[in-house]
Formats: structure tokens, C-alpha cells, sequence
């Protein structure tokens, strides 16, 4: 009765601790709040990457600024929106992210 209890106990840990386990797949391009650089986004072979609020109650903004802190671009996410795609990025910009949401960015595939 001890072993099947030990077993037991042993097993219902390793499930609640798999439970919490994110994919790394799912991390990568899903970015919350913050100041990013080109650097931090799968490198996109045009400069111009889709990005979509993948918050359902949360809106977003999105800045991007040139390397002389000039906005290039400003786009307002509402909840769950369609994907959009932005202007081409250079590896000098600057992208701000504002909101308590999240923004999936991803390379524009050709």
C-alpha cells in the first residue's frame, strides 16, 4: 500500500509540472510589451513582417521607429484582429510595443 502510494503521489507531481509546460514553438514569435530590435524577430529575407493581437481582450500599439527615433510606422491592434503586414523593416529600427496584450510577429512568407 506504501509503493502504490508513493507511485501515486510521484505520478500526480510529474502530471501537474507537464501540465505547466509551454512549447518552445509557441514562445518564439508571440512578444508582449516592450522595446524590440530586428534582432529579436525571425530574420525575414523582404524586411516586411505579418503581425497580429493575439489577445481576445486586450488592444495594442505598435510604433516603429527609424534610427533617428522618427516614427515610421503606428498601428492600433484591436482584440484578435486579422493579420496585418507593416512597412519593410531595416536592422536599425526600433519596434515599441505598448498594451497588456500580446503581438505575434512574423516573417511575411513570399
Amino acid at each position: 500500500m506504501k509503493r502504490f502510494a508513493v507511485i501515486f503521489l510521484i505520478f500526480l507531481c510529474l502530471t501537474f509540472n507537464v501540465i505547466k509546460l509551454i512549447p518552445a514553438f509557441a514562445v518564439g514569435n508571440v512578444f508582449t510589451e516592450g522595446i524590440y530590435k530586428l534582432s529579436d524577430f525571425s530574420i525575414s529575407k523582404t524586411g516586411i513582417y505579418t503581425i497580429q493581437n493575439v489577445s481576445e481582450t486586450e488592444g495594442m500599439y505598435l510604433y516603429i521607429l527609424d534610427e533617428n527615433q522618427v516614427v515610421v510606422e503606428s498601428i492600433r491592434l484591436v482584440p484578435s484582429i486579422q493579420k496585418l503586414d507593416i512597412v519593410p523593416i531595416k536592422p536599425n529600427y526600433i519596434i515599441l510595443i505598448i498594451g497588456k496584450g500580446e503581438v505575434y510577429i512574423n516573417p511575411k512568407s513570399t
